[in-house]
């Protein structure tokens, strides 16, 4: 089974609105924008991190996807007849192959 791929890079990391120019910068409302524009959601955490290797700011952005992937799976039932060990018209399962 294969499954198209699509190859996305975050754009731009949107600050939530200041309230007010002394307070902290609220988290809540924090956006990040993929290269195609849109939107990337159920983003729980955006960590910014630095390094003197690198020399430059790597985000580490944490997802809860909201939407389940579909599994196909093929799957055979077989009825089973079960009797005890001291029948006399005992009968075992045949499964087809």
């Amino acid at each position: 089974m294969s499954e198209p791929s699509k190859s996305l890079s975050v754009a731009t990391i949107i600050p939530a609105v200041m309230s007010h120019p002394d307070n902290p910068h609220p988290v809540m409302g924090t956006k990040v924008l993929l290269s195609d524009g849109s939107e990337l959601n159920g983003v729980t955490s955006v960590e910014l991190k630095a390094s003197v290797e690198g020399g430059v700011w790597h985000a580490v952005i944490t997802v809860l996807p909201r939407e389940i992937p579909t599994i196909c799976a093929n799957a055979r039932f077989v009825e089973v007849d079960i009797s005890d060990l001291k029948s006399t018209a005992r009968e075992h399962a045949r499964v087809a192959p």
